[in-house]
């Protein structure tokens, strides 16, 4: 029995458990060194890009049923922005688990040591401006923009804030245009 036909396998007449571990292993076999190529281009340590690229194939694995293989630039699409994701929010919670939280300021400082003086209070006033900002904001937008620079994933958001994940995207949303709109009035 010939399990592919050129490119993607042949699912005529097979049960659900067969078809979804045939997608698996074809996604895995033709697609996992390019996850691993994007997870690695996020997380420069192999052995975490590794994992990232593992917890991406369960997710993968909880969407098998929705997945089309059919258009193969569509579904490389799908898998680079879907690793590239998972990676982030792998990336976040190791971070969190490390005790090492995401300081924000330090790194900013950090890439500001070969700034010229007036750029740096260009930026302070742009910093005090989006704090002043946050403060005016509806405290759910600001509430849930925070949550997110902080590092939460949007899953963990919605369930710290009892929403529904869309709802969390939306809040992001508006925070972030409400923030942008400001800054350029």
């Amino acid at each position: 029995m010939t399990i592919y036909h050129r490119s993607e396998p042949s699912l005529e007449g097979l049960t659900v458990c067969k078809r979804v571990l045939l997608l698996e292993l074809y996604i895995y076999r033709k697609y996992y060194l390019f996850m691993l190529r994007t997870a690695s281009s996020i997380i420069k340590n192999p052995s975490l890009a590794e994992d990232a690229v593992h917890e991406t194939f369960v997710q993968l694995l909880n969407e098998i049923d929705t997945l089309r293989i059919d258009n193969e630039k569509a579904l490389k699409s799908y898998l680079y922005i879907l690793t590239r994701e998972r990676t982030i929010d792998f990336l976040r919670k190791w971070e969190r688990r490390r005790g090492s939280p995401l300081d924000y300021e330090s790194r900013l400082a950090a890439l500001d040591s070969f700034v010229e003086p007036e750029e740096i209070a260009l930026t302070n006033l742009q910093l005090d401006k989006a704090i002043a900002l946050l403060s005016e904001m509806p405290s759910i937008y600001s509430r849930t923009l925070m949550l997110r620079v902080k590092g939460y994933s949007i899953r963990e958001i919605a369930q710290i804030t009892n929403s529904s994940e869309s709802n969390v995207k939306t809040r992001i949303h508006r925070a972030r245009a409400f923030l942008l709109k400001s800054f350029d009035s």
